[in-house]
C-alpha cells in the first residue's frame, strides 16, 4: 500500500494487516466529525465574507444583487460551478481510490 493511502487509511482508522481488517469506528466518525466541521467552517467564513464585502460575488461568481434587480452572468457563474465541481471531484476521486486500495488487501 501506498504510503499516502496508508495515510488516509489511518486518519479513517482502518488498519489491514496479516490479511485481517480493523475497523475503529469511533476514529472513523471522528475523521467525518472533522471534514463536516471543515466543510461547515469554511461555507460560515464564505458566507461571512460576502457579507461584509470581502468577496465580489458579481466579479467571481457572476451574481450581483441589489434592491431592485437580480444580475447572473452565467459564463461567470458555470465556471464557478465547474471550477467547484472539480475539486470535489477530485476530493472524492481520492476517497474512492483509498477504498479500491483497501478493496484489494
Amino acid at each position: 500500500m501506498a504510503e499516502q493511502d496508508k495515510d488516509l487509511s489511518s486518519k479513517l482508522g482502518i488498519d489491514i494487516s496479516d490479511n485481517k481488517i480493523n475497523i475503529d469506528l469511533n476514529q472513523t466518525r471522528n475523521f467525518l466529525n472533522t471534514i463536516k466541521q471543515t466543510f461547515d467552517d469554511t461555507a460560515q467564513n464564505i458566507q461571512k465574507d460576502i457579507s461584509e464585502g470581502k468577496v465580489d460575488m458579481a466579479k467571481n461568481v457572476g451574481i450581483k444583487v441589489d434592491k431592485e434587480n437580480i444580475n447572473i452572468d452565467l459564463g461567470k457563474t458555470k465556471s464557478f460551478v465547474e471550477d467547484m465541481g472539480k475539486k470535489i471531484e477530485s476530493f472524492l476521486a481520492e476517497i474512492d481510490k483509498a477504498v479500491d486500495n483497501i478493496d484489494k488487501k
